[in-house]
């Protein structure tokens, strides 16, 4: 909107009203303090950590996440989750999940404790925990995997199975 002002120096004057942006500066404060507050946590964390955007594809990739799977996070960013960590025979699985959750809101593995297997960049799968959470973050839908390697655990269990079925064919 324009008004008019009257002075006696410089006679008609128009003055623009500037539409006023500190509204829109602290939103994009809010946003990169977010992204480093995210940042900061990711980093610190003990499991690997990787968070898609609604279309499956990577934005984050914890130093964890680097170690386990072999990637760095600039390999990372930008590439599908599908093809990156997720073996080919259960990619058709997740990708329905995440049409499914995105359409329906109905979560099958979102929200809960999964034990899978996984694929490291040198093609070599081994098993997970892994828990995966939806963020909302502005308008946006993220999803955050916190993945952590549980080979050890299943070697144990194996080993534990093996013994009680020797226990019990020597009774």
């Amino acid at each position: 909107s324009n008004a008019e002002i009257n002075d006696k120096e410089f006679g008609k004057v128009r003055v623009g009203i500037v539409q006023d942006i500190t509204e829109q500066r602290t939103r994009e404060l809010e946003i990169s303090e977010s992204a480093a507050l995210r940042q900061a946590i990711t980093d610190a964390a003990l499991d690997a950590i990787v968070i898609t955007d609604d279309d499956g594809v990577i934005i984050e990739f914890n130093p964890n996440a680097e170690k386990l799977f072999g990637y760095s996070r600039q390999e990372a960013v930008g590439r599908p989750i599908a093809e990156t960590i997720i073996p080919d025979r259960h990619r058709g699985a997740h990708n329905a999940g995440m049409k499914r959750y995105l359409e329906h809101g109905t979560p099958r593995v979102i929200g809960k404790r999964v034990e899978i297997e996984a694929i490291k960049k040198d093609g070599a799968e081994f098993p997970v925990e892994l828990t995966v959470l939806p963020i909302r973050d502005g308008g946006r839908l993220l999803f955050t995997a916190n993945i952590r390697d549980i080979t050890d655990r299943r070697e144990a269990e194996d080993q534990l199975k093996a013994a009680k079925e020797q226990a019990e064919a020597a009774n």
